[in-house]
């Protein structure tokens, strides 16, 4: 059973981590790169703290508000995804052709207008996920499931990398019944692969016709381009990119 493990939590562990690393770096005559960095992550953290802080409500303004939502224009559809922090799966959907915007946000829970700290919590039943809008003459329902199974860690259905909790956890919500369809046509694929391992992959798809897809707040949008050391910073905490070169080699580019 895994300990829930928070963003603010994954925060302190990585500086233990980091300690640790500065610690052996300094009785290891060669240093390599990835020394160097987490001997100078401590320092970096403390834009993550910020964050932080403003998830719990301490800051207030026009960042704390909720993001707006992209209407869906005619030719174009909605595709919405869980895979741990929203924060990583807003940039590879961006860099799809065809793809007018992503939106991180909230789904799956039981109360209107959740905040981030309360999906946190845990105490909503929320799930941290991202909302797809596509041109569908440009790019395909199925390409959007290729580019979503290459960012997850498939055999979890406790969390993400170093996110644990419910509301971390790995959903593809189908939109309606072609979806639904494509995206059980694709889990099955994998399974016979075994992409995944010899496990059964434990990513939920979950009929989503009727569900209320709620935005973020302003803070979490885009904020990979927003804030690109702090996302650099965070992303190489979670280990994610190491977990997808081991599971995917060249094909997590396709």
């Amino acid at each position: 059973m895994r300990t829930a493990l928070t963003r603010p939590r994954a925060i302190a562990v990585a500086n233990t981590g980091i300690a640790r690393n500065k610690r052996a770096a300094s009785t290891v005559a060669n240093v390599t790169r990835r020394d160097l960095i987490r001997g100078g992550g401590v320092a970096l953290t403390v834009p993550l703290w910020l964050d932080a802080f403003q998830d719990l409500g301490f800051f207030s303004g026009e960042d704390s508000e909720f993001a707006p939502l992209p209407p869906i224009e005619p030719g174009y559809e909605v595709a919405m995804f869980a895979g741990g922090c929203f924060w990583c799966m807003e940039a590879p959907f961006d860099a799809v052709r065809g793809v007018k915007a992503t939106t991180s946000g909230y789904i799956g829970g039981d109360v209107d207008r959740p905040r981030y700290r309360d999906v946190g919590s845990g105490s909503t039943g929320h799930v941290e996920s991202v909302r797809v809008l596509y041109d569908a003459s440009q790019v395909s329902y199925e390409d959007l499931l290729r580019v979503y199974w290459r960012q997850v860690d498939a055999t979890r259905d406790d969390g993400q990398f170093v996110d644990s909790g419910a509301q971390y956890r790995p959903v593809i919500w189908a939109a309606n019944a072609r979806q639904m369809a494509a995206a059980e046509a694709s889990k099955k694929a994998l399974e016979t692969e075994k992409r995944f391992g010899d496990g059964p992959i434990k990513v939920s798809i979950v009929d989503a016709s009727d569900m209320t897809f709620w935005p973020a707040e302003n803070y979490h949008q885009d904020y990979y381009k927003r804030n690109a050391n702090r996302y650099r910073l965070y992303r190489s905490i979670s280990q994610r990119d190491e977990y997808i070169a081991r599971v995917w080699g060249i094909e997590r580019r396709e």
